[in-house]
């Protein structure tokens, strides 16, 4: 019973345990620790070189240097660009660069693009805020641009928590309006698709195929760190370094990759260590597009089944009783996870939760052991606490390690000693009450330290009576000899405490002793508020009887027979007389104790009492 009820208690601790962890996802305290494990995956998977045809003309610190043009860039520079690509064939191009105010030569650019049909040019979405209000507005390229109905998209790359670029807003809509990003567009374009319908925070429906979301946003699936795709310097282009024919067909993205005009942001590959440009971001949104190879995660519903799942393993780990098998069962369970996460992301591109998952799975497991840890704990400092009253502490450990629970009740084979001060009522008279407590006190403190010293336990103080026995809590097959060889001590140690004393009045002071051998009930009895561990039973009385006969034959130690049985071959006894005591039908051997066997004679047990 009471191990179903640790079972039951487990679960129940390990559930709620799970319930926790599951709310703190909900919540969203996972979140940043997710992101960074995504993370983890993309550089665990590694670069994956780019299939799609898409290059990249860039607006480069090489270009301003062979150009000694400043930023901005004139718009005809621009144009002569756009005429090279066309001449080229180049199926889509696209201008990262918001022309949002007039400059030099905005008519001439403007003629290159209605000539060329295959530009897509760029917008964003400002915010302007603070604590009482919040505008959202489009920012516009100027009027000649917007008057060639080019396709116009969103360049917006909003940044997770951490500032780091993991999708992309596909589209958007403000004041009515419907704007989607750049590569939505440029994806459409090449591939001769129509935007048809509304797109829902699900999907952006094509003609024969549809765009995946979560939320509006795309997620990213990184080909690799920035310049995994091809980057050729703007002014390459404009100089016919590279051959026209290179550009048939593809998709070209201008853009800037120079740190100087700021359009760098961290990316799960490299970081703030080695920004990627806002135009190859693009780029990654585009080949994801063109090869399918989308990025999905898993709702909240999908997540928490996940979670569940790993939760329901720690629990089960949990019961098995080996803690180093449960601990290799934990340490396989993780692995196993993370095998299982790294092989969604790198074959199927699926973004499974993996801090939440293996903190279900880690704290269902350690949390209910820590707990159980903490019982048990409390548990045997309880056991420490009760038998350090009786037992010498060097045997206080060894119990404690088998539980309070070992110690309920039970019948064990024991010797019970009983001493009991001679003459103690009339000591009492003599002495001041302060006098006597302290003589009491050193007396019962030495006497302990005997029966501690021989292994004993004492059961209790009965005013000036001591009771004590041997067998348990630790079974020992000597108990018998160890008894009576603690009652020889006894004795010694009453004659130094005599000598310390060196008063008249303590001269007088003795002690009868009497032992007996045989089972007996032994455990922890009481209630809630006191308990005590003490013996009961037929063979304890016997023993206290043996003792109360010392004043009749005026012998400080006898035994009964069942414990001269167990030690006539170490120690000297004489039989007295078989007697009937009281509570008994049959006579009981008496022996009286004479010393250790082969003892000098100075050693040896004298009658007192006379």
């Amino acid at each position: 019973m009471k191990r179903i009820a640790l079972r039951r208690q487990t679960i129940n601790i390990g559930v709620i345990t799970f319930l926790l962890v599951a709310l703190f996802r909900v919540i969203g305290g996972f979140e940043f620790l997710e992101l960074k494990a995504v993370d983890v995956a993309f550089n665990l998977r590694g670069t994956s070189p780019p299939t799609s045809p898409i290059v990249i003309v860039a607006i480069d610190d090489e270009s301003f240097n062979q150009t000694n043009l400043h930023w901005p860039w004139p718009r005809w520079y621009f144009a002569q660009i756009i005429d090279k690509l066309k001449a080229g064939g180049a199926r889509a191009v696209v201008i990262d660069v918001i022309f949002y105010e007039p400059f030099d030569g905005d008519a001439v650019l403007a003629e290159s693009i209605q000539n060329s049909k295959n530009v897509i040019l760029a917008n964003n979405i400002g915010v302007v805020s603070d604590p009482n209000f919040r505008l959202e507005q489009v920012n516009m390229p100027v009027d000649a641009l917007v008057k060639t109905d080019a396709p116009i998209g969103l360049s917006n790359f909003p940044s997770d928590r951490d500032g780091f670029g993991r999708h992309i807003l596909a589209f958007q809509s403000l004041n009515e309006k419907l704007f989607y990003h750049w590569a939505v567009i440029a994806t459409a374009k090449y591939l001769n698709q129509n935007l048809l319908e509304r797109p829902t925070s699900t999907s952006i429906p094509l003609t024969n195929r549809a765009i995946p979301l979560r939320d509006q946003t795309l997620l990213l699936n990184y080909r690799g760190p920035a310049r995994t795709f091809r980057n050729i310097p703007a002014y390459q282009v404009v100089n016919g370094d590279v051959p026209a024919e290179f550009f048939k067909d593809k998709i070209v993205l201008i853009g800037s990759t120079t740190e100087t005009l700021h359009d760098n942001y961290p990316t799960p590959f490299g970081g703030s260590d080695r920004k990627m440009p806002g135009v190859e971001i693009g780029a990654n949104a585009i080949d994801m597009i063109l090869t399918q190879n989308y990025l999905t995660d898993l709702d909240l519903l999908g997540g928490l089944a996940w979670m569940i799942v790993a939760g329901l393993v720690g629990i089960a780990l949990n019961l098995i009783r080996r803690p180093a098998l449960a601990l290799l069962g934990l340490g396989l369970s993780i692995f196993i996870f993370a095998m299982v996460w790294l092989a969604a992301f790198v074959l199927q591109h699926i973004e499974l939760p993996f801090v939440s998952i293996q903190a279900a799975l880690f704290l269902t497991f350690i949390v209910p052991t820590v707990e159980r840890a903490i019982v048990e704990e409390s548990a045997k400092r309880r056991v420490r606490a009760i038998f350090a009253q009786f037992i010498a502490p060097e045997m206080v450990e060894q119990l404690v390690e088998q539980g309070i629970e070992s110690s309920r009740g039970k019948r064990a084979e024991l010797t019970i000693l009983f001493s009991d001060i001679r003459g103690f009522t009339t000591l009492a008279e003599k002495l001041a009450p302060d006098q006597l407590v302290a003589i009491l006190n050193q007396y019962l403190a030495a006497m302990t330290d005997v029966i501690f010293k021989h292994g004993g336990t004492v059961d209790k103080f009965e005013g000036d009576a001591i009771i004590a026995f041997w067998g348990a809590p630790q079974a020992d097959a000597r108990h018998a000899s160890r008894a009576l060889a603690a009652a020889l001590a006894m004795r010694k140690e009453l004659t130094l405490l005599k000598q310390k004393w060196n008063s008249a009045n303590a001269q007088g002071f003795e002690i009868g002793i009497g032992l007996n051998s045989g089972e007996a009930f032994v455990g922890l009895i009481g209630s809630e508020k006191r308990i005590n561990y003490t013996v009961i039973g037929d063979n304890v009385n016997l023993a206290s009887r043996i003792q109360d006969l010392t004043k009749e034959y005026r012998w400080p130690l006898l035994i009964s027979e069942s414990t001269f049985a167990q030690v006539k071959n170490e120690f000297d006894a004489e039989f007295l007389e078989a007697k009937l005591v009281k509570g008994k039908t049959v006579p009981v051997g008496i022996y009286r104790v004479l010393g250790t066997r082969g003892a000098p004679e100075d050693e040896r047990v004298r009658p007192v009492f006379a």
